[in-house]
């Protein structure tokens, strides 16, 4: 009897080890599936003031040039173009910094088409930061830029952006 009862709790072991490798697997499948994409770049501050552009493509993006982070390699940093590599839900964040002598701001553009955008006109302080951010539905393949406002001017600015979960 105790070699018995020895011999089923064996297989009631080799049971839930399998039960918790089978579970381990699907866990690793899971966050294969389950990218990890986020950047983060600004624009090296210098000298002049980079000025707007108006234009509702991908053509006249900021270009930001000097990339802190980019895990999954969705942003590219000479085409200043966020890239979804998969569907998701994404947040997305920029800052504009610029002199009270020019309008400064910027708008983010999905696909080409405005989403968010921020806007300082000119004043009596010496100095204009503005910020944004928002959250989208992406696809596979929608990209996400910075453009600025015509005749807009700014000195720096910082964007960055996040996959928050992937859709399937």
């Amino acid at each position: 009897m105790a070699r018995d009862l020895e011999v089923t709790m064996e297989a009631q072991l080799n049971i839930t080890k399998m039960d918790l490798e089978d579970k381990l697997e699907a866990i690793q499948k899971s966050n294969e599936v389950q990218k990890k994409i986020a950047f983060s770049a600004t624009i090296i501050e210098s000298s002049y003031s980079f000025t707007g552009p108006y234009s509702t493509g991908t053509s006249n993006a900021l270009k930001f040039d000097r990339v802190f982070t980019n895990i999954g390699n969705a942003y590219n940093k000479k085409t200043g173009i966020f890239t979804a590599p998969v569907n998701g839900v994404y947040q997305f964040s920029f800052m504009t910094f610029g002199y009270s002598s020019h309008t400064s701001g910027a708008i983010l553009v999905k696909n080409g088409n405005y989403q968010v955008s921020t806007w300082e006109f000119t004043g009596p302080d010496t100095s204009d930061t503005t910020s944004n951010s928002v959250i989208l539905e992406l696809n596979t393949g929608d990209s996400v830029n910075i453009i600025l406002w015509q005749g807009g001017k700014i000195h720096t600015s910082v964007f960055s952006g996040f996959l928050i979960f992937p859709l399937v």
